[in-house]
């Protein structure tokens, strides 16, 4: 009887030696592990104001806090004699949300945190004029709450116009200057608009 045993281990040998180049090839042609991602680097910091560009954003958007109220404080009214005054109130509202707005941007874009609220002797003054519109007409005062409110609009729009001028000419950030030239024109109105009512108002009281 011829023996199998020798064919048979053969056979096991060569499917073994099969299987093992088989693993190795596919060993070979598996991809790599992926590299581990990088960290994300760190969001830069924004860059910080000059102390006199810091100090003019800060006061002007207080400025426009102050003058958008202090314009809404006005009561409505549909008398023509009135019709300056309303103008006055319009207008602040509109150009001064406006010049507001295009001053925050660069409040983000440099970091800064302000107060998004009046405080002390500004929050006073509105206070205080909305009373004065509120209460009744007194005999030989009639027009104060009106001559009170326009001298708060007159007394911040020529600071703010003042201020802004001065930043036009001084600023270090590029887009503060750029917010002056295009701003100023519209603080400008809002001051000679108060001024010149005032004005007519003390005329008409003599």
């Amino acid at each position: 009887m011829k023996s199998t045993f020798l064919p048979i281990v053969s056979h096991s040998l060569s499917a073994a030696a099969v299987c093992a180049l088989l693993g190795a090839s596919a060993f070979a042609q598996a991809p790599a592990p992926a590299a581990a991602a990088t960290a994300a680097a760190p969001a830069e910091k924004p860059k910080p104001l000059a102390a006199e560009d810091e100090k003019y954003v800060r006061n002007a958007i207080n400025g426009f806090m102050f003058l958008i109220q202090m314009a809404k404080t006005l009561p409505a009214s549909t008398d023509q004699t009135q019709a300056a005054q309303n103008r006055l109130r319009d207008t602040t509202v509109k150009d001064m949300t406006a010049a507001q707005g295009a001053l925050n941007k660069i409040v983000e874009a440099h970091g800064l945190k302000l107060p998004t609220e009046l405080v002390g002797n500004d929050k006073s003054d509105i206070e205080r004029i909305t009373k004065g519109f509120s209460k009744p007409p007194i005999k030989g005062f009639e027009n104060k709450p009106l001559l009170d409110w326009t001298g708060e609009m007159l007394k911040e729009s020529k600071r703010l116009d003042h201020e802004t001028e001065q930043i036009g000419k001084t600023a270090q950030d590029a887009d503060l200057k750029t917010f002056a030239s295009n701003y100023g024109p519209s603080i400008r109105t809002t001051y000679t608009a108060a001024e010149g009512l005032e004005k007519a108002l003390k005329t008409k009281k003599k």
